[in-house]
């Protein structure tokens, strides 16, 4: 999932426009999405199981991150890293339903762990653990 429209990507995303500035002569001129944001795997056998990693991709198709993405190395000695933009993600509070409520935004780093938010997007210290 990402901006970028090459071929490793299965669904790009765009930046929507927000407020009053919806006319066609408004153009974004710094996204706030990767171009190569996340990577989606899911298990087609039981249990079904979903998971999200963040990262950018080099032509080689190794995953890549910027020299000013957050990164830092796991006790296990792995790499791991936030990109630049962040991939964040929110479950809602009583599901997905109509009744549901926002829940807790939360950040996803390139080896799938989940993060509470950085004090700004593109802070170079990550944030706990959850």
């Amino acid at each position: 999932v990402g901006r970028s429209t090459e071929s490793p990507i299965d669904f790009v995303v765009t930046d929507t426009i927000s407020g009053n500035q919806n006319n066609d002569e408004t153009q974004i001129t710094q996204s706030t999405i990767s171009r190569f944001a996340c990577r989606i795997v899911c298990d087609r056998n039981p249990p079904y199981t979903a998971r999200i990693f963040a990262a950018g991709f080099d032509s080689s198709k190794n995953i890549f991150l910027g020299e000013k993405a957050a990164k830092w190395k796991n006790p296990d000695g792995h790499m791991d890293g936030l990109t630049t933009n962040g991939v964040l993600v929110m479950h809602p509070k009583g599901g997905f339903t109509e009744e549901s409520k926002p829940g807790v935004w939360r950040e996803i780093s390139v080896c799938g762990d989940v993060y509470t938010l950085r004090e700004t997007r593109s802070a170079q210290q990550r944030g706990k653990l959850v």
